[in-house]
């Protein structure tokens, strides 16, 4: 995968460091309380769209439109896995990079940001361990929780936007190498 990134330098960049997110658990101490309760929720909320949609068609005297039932019950399935296929996403397809010009990711979404563009960053841990760089105004304002799901998203729709607002790293494998590029390169506070 490094390959990937090397492919995407600009003519007078260099790749200073890249790596991937450290091993995690999906259903660890930080994740597995909301993914829980957001499965329940989300089975609820299939379910109640279905008892609505029988006493509907119940009323009205019609017959059950099966096709309807499976899209109910594909998009309930898929937003109940939908935690599990992100972290599977980022242990398996996801690389980051550090260039002397930018912060890149390969994977789900291939993005690079301009280090000027990020006006602010911080490296925080959570419960599990898992040193996350955050980075931009609405990345800084994220829960511990929210990290793992808004960094497989995190950098995307961001060519329009003056300022990083929202631009993460998951779980990143921290040495004295990382710490010290991103010091250079990061407002890190």
């Amino acid at each position: 995968m490094e390959q990937q990134l090397r492919e995407r330098l600009m003519p007078d960049e260099h790749l200073l460091w890249c790596g991937s997110p450290e091993p995690f658990e999906t259903l660890d101490k930080t994740n597995k309380r909301p993914i829980i309760v957001g499965t329940i929720i989300k089975a609820i909320v299939a379910v109640c769209v279905l008892i609505l949609y029988f006493v509907s068609i119940r009323q009205e005297g019609v017959s059950a439109r099966p096709g309807l039932i499976i899209v109910v019950l594909a998009l309930a399935a898929f937003a109940m896995l939908n935690p599990f296929l992100t972290a599977r996403r980022l242990r398996k397809k996801t690389i980051y990079g550090l260039t002397d010009k930018r912060a890149m990711r390969c994977g789900s979404n291939d993005n690079a940001v301009p280090y000027e563009r990020i006006k602010s960053a911080e490296l925080r841990t959570d419960e599990d361990g898992h040193t996350t760089l955050l980075c931009g105004p609405r990345a800084l304002k994220l829960k511990p929780r929210q990290w793992r799901a808004e960094a497989d998203a995190a950098f995307i729709n961001m060519a329009d936007e003056a300022e990083a607002d929202r631009v993460m790293f998951y779980a990143l494998p921290m040495d004295d190498e990382v710490r010290a590029i991103m010091k250079k390169y990061l407002p890190i506070k």
